[in-house]
This record gives structure tokens, sequence and C-alpha cells, in this order.
């Protein structure tokens, strides 16, 4: 995110003008002090499609709209000071130019140079306070420094910019666009485009009926009932975005991200925050690092990636592609294929409606209730699965496997790990089956009505069959070869250091 100057600069310029003449001033003057009013007010002629344009500082700006084609000018000019003839002549001086100009109206507040010293306790406060009538068809550019920024109503185009102080904008109309530092920026309700820049405050903004354009830093960013994309750029505060009726892209970082009820597509980039993500009627993105990924009820498919946190995502229409690290992975109805690669983290899998890939390393894999297929590469780490309606490929390390519920083919290649596999009863067809593994057991449990050509062989350990077989060489304590009933499908089970047993399923 690109942080305009004015935000880098604001600061500077607010000490130097404070130093000058500006701080807040009390409703009584103290003990002391004296204060000088006045009161100015100028109308001047405006039409539709024409521009208002007010310059101002240190003070309130309050722009509301009517019918009439022209432009009420009301200000409130206060001054308080222990110097009561310096005072009152500051005040005498300060002066509201209100004039026609092409192409509109120009407001501009224009103080004294103060070339007096206070005498007694304290300096002199300054504010103009503005109240100004517009027509709701004409355009506005508006600027006002150390004072709050007040407009309703607006139905032409607006341009606003305001430091040290609240932008509240309600019920406008055409496209907007609202900067601030120092400050709130609060909308609700403009039906056209809006755009807003914020510095160190929060934004929020309600019932844009167009394309809703957020950049902030250091502060919250909310926003509600946008009916067109919606984009947000912020770091270092939260994200918050609910009931938007088109696409959402969300660039953040050290605070959460929160999407809810999203009709199009999100994309979500965050450093170092947590993301959130509910009922998305389009296809998710969503990265972060240091921060969890959580997801549910996504209508399309979804990609994650996530760095030493944990990703869950639950309820998906589409298919899920998710990349980790330090983290556990958590999916569950999934209603397309899954494809995790991941390192130093559980794998968790159960509903899945097709195929499943999984690569980790140092993290049990756990599926259950797989559509397809299932493929896991591990290292240091054990994997059990079960109810997968397709074929299971198996590898990894230092690490027991257990598989049951298998109905395809089974292929297991494991270093120092024990190996289990049970094919139900319930399995169609004959599907074949090869268990490699060394320094601990295989155990291979199937239906009494099975038929395979067995291939078994281990070192230093024994075979052990409870199924009656056919022999077609010389049986040995470590080898076995023949046929188990009519011997349709292949079994090798190849092992060193370990023991090899046949089993009836229970």
């Amino acid at each position: 995110m690109t942080i305009p100057q004015r935000c880098r600069s604001s600061r500077r310029a607010a000490l130097a003008i404070l130093l000058l003449a500006a701080v807040p001033i009390a409703a009584t003057a103290a003990p002391g002090r004296r204060e000088f009013d006045r009161v100015f007010k100028k109308t001047l002629p405006l039409a539709p499609g024409q521009k208002l344009s007010v310059e101002h500082r240190n003070g309130d700006l309050r722009i509301e709209t009517g019918r009439e084609p022209q432009v009420v000018v009301e200000a409130a000019i206060h001054v308080s000071s222990s110097d009561e003839e310096g005072a009152q002549r500051f005040a005498d001086e300060i002066v509201i130019d209100a004039r026609e100009v092409p192409g509109g109206v120009s407001v501009r507040t224009r103080y004294p140079e103060k070339k007096w010293t206070v005498e007694g306790h304290g300096d002199v406060s300054i504010a103009v306070d503005y109240k100004i009538r517009m027509p709701e068809g004409a355009n506005l550019e508006a600027e006002n420094r150390f004072g709050n920024t007040w407009i309703s109503g607006i139905k032409g185009s607006a341009s606003v910019r305001n430091t040290n102080g609240t932008i509240t904008f309600r019920d406008g109309m055409g496209r907007q666009r609202l900067e601030n530092s120092f400050g709130t920026v609060d909308v609700s309700g403009n039906d056209g485009d809006l755009a807003i820049v914020n510095c160190n405050g929060a934004v929020a903004a309600r019932g844009v009926t167009g394309s809703l354009d957020v950049q902030d830093r250091f502060g919250r960013v909310e926003a509600s009932k946008v009916s067109r994309r919606c984009v947000v750029n912020n770091s270092n505060g939260e994200v918050k975005v609910s009931e938007a009726g088109g696409p959402v892209e969300v660039t953040n970082s050290f605070g959460t991200v929160e999407l809810s009820a999203i009709q199009g597509d999100v994309a979500v980039v965050s450093a170092n925050g947590r993301v959130i993500a509910r009922d998305v009627k389009g296809k998710a993105r969503l990265e972060t690092r240091f921060g969890a990924i959580d997801a549910s009820a996504i209508a399309g498919d979804v990609t994650a990636s996530n760095g030493n946190s944990p990703i869950t995502l639950a309820d998906i229409q589409g298919s899920a592609d998710v990349r980790g690290s330090h983290g556990d992975v958590r999916l569950v109805r999934v209603k397309k294929g899954v494809r995790v690669a991941c390192g130093n983290g559980r794998v968790s899998l159960a509903d899945v409606g097709s195929a499943a890939y999984v690569k980790t390393s140092f993290g049990l894999v756990d599926a259950a209730r797989i559509g397809g297929d299932l493929t896991v590469e591990n290292a240091n780490g054990a994997v059990q699965a079960s109810d997968v309606k397709g074929g299971a490929s198996v590898r990894t390390s230092f690490a027991p496997v257990s598989l049951q519920g298998v109905d395809g083919a089974v292929d297991v290649d494991n270093q120092n790990g024990s190996i289990e596999v049970k094919r139900s009863g319930g399995a169609k067809g004959c599907r074949n089956v090869s268990l490699k593994t060394s320094f601990a057991a295989i155990r291979f449990f199937s239906p009494e009505n099975a038929g395979y050509t067995v291939d078994a062989r281990t070192s230093f350990g024994k075979i052990r069959s409870e199924f009656p077989v056919v022999s077609t060489g010389t049986p040995s304590e470590g080898s076995l070869r023949g046929k188990i009933g009519d011997g349709r499908c292949e079994l090798t089970l190849t092992n060193a250091n370990g023991s090899i047993e046949l089993l009836k399923a229970p």
C-alpha cells in the first residue's frame, strides 16, 4: 500500500500550527481571560453542477444541502485571550472570504498575523465554526485542518480533505473522495463510488451502493452493505467487511481480517494477522503469516497459504489448495478435490468429495471418508486413513501407517515404521496391494473370500498366514509365494528386520 505524502507529513504540520495559534476553546472563559464572538452570514448564487470550494482551519465545518440554487454561509468566530485589546483586534481582523468565482463559489478563512505579546495567564485561542447550506446537486471541494467536518445530502461529487479531526459523511449520491489523518472517517449511505484515504484513524463505511476503495494505516476499517467491488489496503489495524455484493480484496498487516456474507470472490493478503472468512458465494484466496486462517461456507474453490499458524477450512463447495508450514491443517466437508503441501504440522481431512493429495513432514496425516484416491507423501510422520472410495498411495518414514476401508488399490512404502492395512468385506472387486517397510511389522487383514497371488519376503523376521496358501515355491520362515483363493489380485509384502502377518478381517 502506498501512503500519501500528506500522511507522512501531517504530524509535523500539525505541531507547527498548534504552536502558532490553535488550541481547543472552552464554552466559558477561564479566570483572567476575555472572549470575543462575532457572527458572519452571506448568501451567494450556486446552480446544480457548479462547485463550492471551501478552505478552512481551526474549527468545525458542517455542510448540509437544500434545493435552492444558492449557498448560505454562516460562520461563528470565537477568540479567547488574557490580552483583551490584542485579542479583540485579532478577532476583528479574521476574514471570511466568500465570493463568486468562475464555475461556482469559493469560501476561505483568512487569519491575521499575530504580532503582539500576550500578557497575563495564557495565550490566544481561536475557533471559527461553519454551517453551510448548498444545493444538493452541486459539487464540493473542501479542506479543513484542526476541526471536524460533517457533510450530509450531497448528490454531486465531493472531494474532502481533513486533518486532526473527524469526517462524517451521510446520505450522499455520486462519486466521493474523503481524505483524513489523525481522525476517524465515518460514512453512512452513498449511492455511488466511494474512495477513502486515512492515516492514524479508523474508517467505517456502511450502505455504499457503488464500489468502495479504502486506504488506511494504524486504524480499524469496517465496511458493510457495499453493493459492488470493495478494496481495502490497511496496515496495523483490523479489517472487517460484511454484506458485500461484489468481489472483496484486502491487503493488511498486524491486524485480523474478517469477511462475511460476500456475494463475489474474495482475496486476502495479510502479514502477521488472522484471516476469517464466512459465507462467501464465490471463490476465495487467503494468504497470511503468523496468523491462523479460518474459512467456512465457501461456494467456490479455496486457495489458502500460511506460515507458522494453523489453517481450518469447512463446508467448501469447490476444491481446496492449501500450503503451509509449522501449523496444523484441518479440512472438513470439501465437495471437490483437496491438495495440501505443508511441513511440521498435523493434517486432518474428513468428508472430501473427490481425490486428496497431502505432502508434509513431521506431522500426522489423518484422513476419513475420502471420495476418491488418497495420495500421501510424508516423512517422520504417521498416516492413518479410513473409508477411502478410491485407492491409497502412501510414502512415509519413522512412523506407523494404518489404512482401513480402502476400496481401491493400496501401495505403501514405509521406512522404520509399521504398516497395518484392513481390507473391508464390502470392497468391490479385486484390488492389488503392495506393502513395504523395514524394522517394523506388516499386518494385512482381508476378507475370507479374497483371492490373491502372494509374494511375501522378509529378513530377520517371520511370516504368518491365517489363510491357506497354495505354495508355488519352496516355503521358508522368511519367504512365502503362492495363491489365496483364485489368486486374482497381486499381494506383495516386503520387509526387512520385521515380521509379516496375513490375517482374516473381523
